[in-house]
C-alpha cells in the first residue's frame, strides 16, 4: 500500500509538471520524459548525482540489489545517463526494470542540470539541427569522451598515491637511522659511566690494601683484641 501511494504521488507530480511517464533506457527521449538523456553537444558535461555509475543486479539469492560499477573495467554495456524521479533513484533496485535498465550501469543526471540544460532546451545551433541519428551518435561520442576523461583522472590519482607511498617508504631508512643515533649516544654515555664506576672500585680496592687502609686497620684491630 505504501509503495502504491508513493508511486501515485510521483505520477501526480509528473502530471502536474507536464512530464510524460518513463521510457526504456534504449530510447533517447524528448525533454521532459523520464529516461535516457542524450548528453552530446552541451557546453559542459552533465552533472551527475554520484561519480560512479550504479547497476541493479541479482545478489545470488534472488534479490535485486544495487552495486557501484567501476567504469575503468569493461562491462557488457557502457554506462548511460538517465533522468529519473528522486524516489526511484534512491530505490533503483526496485524501479530499474521500469526502464529496462536491469544490469545496465547508470549515471543519474542531476535534476537542476537537467532542467537548466535539457528541459530548458539550452541547445547549441548544431544541436537544434541534429536528426535523431545524429543525437544518438553525438551521445555515444560524448559518453566515450567522458569515460576516457574519468579513466585518465583515476589513473593520475592512483599514480599520485603510488608516488606518495614510494616516497614514504624511501624516507623510512633515513628516519630509522636518525632515530638510532640518540640510542648510540646513550649507549656511549652508559659505557663511560660504567668505566668510571670500574675505576672507582679499583681505587677503593687499592686504598684498602694500602698501609693504614681499611683492610689493614681491620686486621690491626683484631690483633689488639688478641693481645
Amino acid at each position: 500500500m505504501k509503495r502504491r501511494l508513493i508511486a501515485a504521488a510521483g505520477f501526480t507530480l509528473a502530471s502536474a509538471c507536464g512530464l510524460a511517464s518513463a521510457a526504456p533506457w534504449t530510447v533517447i527521449v524528448q525533454p521532459g520524459v523520464y529516461g535516457r538523456v542524450a548528453i552530446g553537444g552541451y557546453a559542459e558535461p552533465p552533472q551527475v548525482v554520484a561519480p560512479q555509475p550504479v547497476m541493479a543486479v541479482d545478489n545470488g539469492y534472488g534479490q535485486v540489489v544495487e552495486e557501484v560499477v567501476d567504469p575503468a573495467y569493461a562491462t557488457d554495456q557502457p554506462p548511460v545517463y538517465l533522468w529519473v524521479p528522486e524516489y526511484q533513484r534512491t530505490h533503483w533496485a526496485q524501479y530499474s526494470r521500469e526502464y529496462g535498465a536491469y544490469g545496465v550501469p547508470v549515471y543519474f543526471v542531476d535534476d537542476r542540470w537537467y532542467r537548466a540544460n535539457v528541459l530548458g532546451r539550452n541547445w547549441t545551433p548544431e544541436q537544434r539541427a541534429w536528426t535523431p541519428q545524429q543525437w544518438a551518435e553525438q551521445d555515444r561520442l560524448a559518453r566515450d569522451r567522458l569515460e576516457r576523461q574519468r579513466f585518465e583522472q583515476q589513473r593520475a590519482e592512483q599514480q599520485q598515491r603510488w608516488n606518495n607511498q614510494r616516497a614514504w617508504y624511501g624516507r623510512q631508512p633515513q628516519q630509522t637511522a636518525a632515530a638510532s643515533q640518540p640510542r648510540e649516544g646513550a649507549r656511549g654515555e652508559l659505557g663511560l659511566v660504567d668505566n668510571r664506576r670500574a675505576d672507582s672500585r679499583a681505587e677503593e680496592r687499592a686504598a684498602r690494601r694500602a698501609p693504614g687502609g681499611f683492610e689493614h686497620g681491620h686486621g690491626g684491630g683484631g690483633g689488639g683484641r688478641d693481645h
